[in-house]
């Protein structure tokens, strides 16, 4: 009888059901999580993707957590075009693999090149809907930043009103109690910090004050940063 940790099992459903833990759990968990009521009665628990994963292809495995079981997957054909998606990118990314520039990438890379895999690489597999998600927006961004005008919005202390803008980033920031906005005015690069959470896509900048002028990390250009903006969606 072979050994849980020698049996193959294909790369396709194993991806496939990361994307159906993923969107189980709405986000990547490397760790289950204990659920209490409010009077601190332990429940149940929030299952990490991976463990979600392995108890589908292999119900005999241990969780690690006596008396809950994972719920079942049941991956939809949302989950098979996600899955399709992630290897279809990183695919692109190949030649970093090559140059050996990335040991995950060239794990991944490996992975995604292969028809079976063990229960030992299921760690990387589990984690790439996340990865993708998050690889992806950044590609998209870079993209859209690149044809942007290496050019400033307006001068430092100048107001500006009512420009259409485009949000192409919404981050929180590490270091203040804010959200990084990242937007595109007048085709010119520009960012500000909001107490609110924005979504991304069309906006209207009502008003806002040149604060400075920077440097964007992602394309080297012009980057105008506004203060005291007032913004709808």
């Amino acid at each position: 009888m072979s050994h849980p940790a020698d049996i193959q099992y294909p790369v396709q459903q194993v991806l496939e059901l990361a994307c159906a833990a993923q969107r189980l759990n709405g986000s990547y968990l490397k760790t289950s999580e204990p659920i209490y009521t409010d009077d601190n009665v332990l429940v149940g628990y929030k299952f990490d993707n991976k463990t979600l994963v392995k108890a589908m292809v292999n119900p005999t495995l241990q969780t690690g957590i006596t008396g809950f079981n994972p719920p079942l997957l049941c991956t939809t054909q949302d989950d098979v075009a996600l899955a399709a998606e992630i290897k279809s990118y990183y695919r692109r990314l190949m030649f970093s693999a090559i140059e050996g520039e990335n040991e995950f990438q060239t794990t991944v890379n490996s992975l995604l090149n292969s028809e079976t895999t063990t229960l030992s690489y299921f760690g990387y597999i589990a984690c790439l809907p996340n990865l993708y998600d998050r690889d992806s927006n950044k590609s998209r961004i870079r993209k859209t930043l690149k044809e942007c005008d290496n050019a400033i919005l307006a001068d430092v202390d100048t107001t500006v009103e009512d420009k259409d803008c485009e949000i192409v980033e919404v981050r929180r920031s590490k270091n203040f109690d804010a959200w990084n906005i990242l937007a595109i005015i007048d085709n010119k690069i520009v960012s500000w910090f909001s107490k609110k959470e924005l979504i991304l896509g069309p906006a209207v900048v009502i008003k806002g004050k040149v604060k400075g002028l920077g440097e964007n990390w992602t394309t080297k250009k012009i980057e105008t940063r506004l203060n005291y903006v007032k913004v709808v969606q």
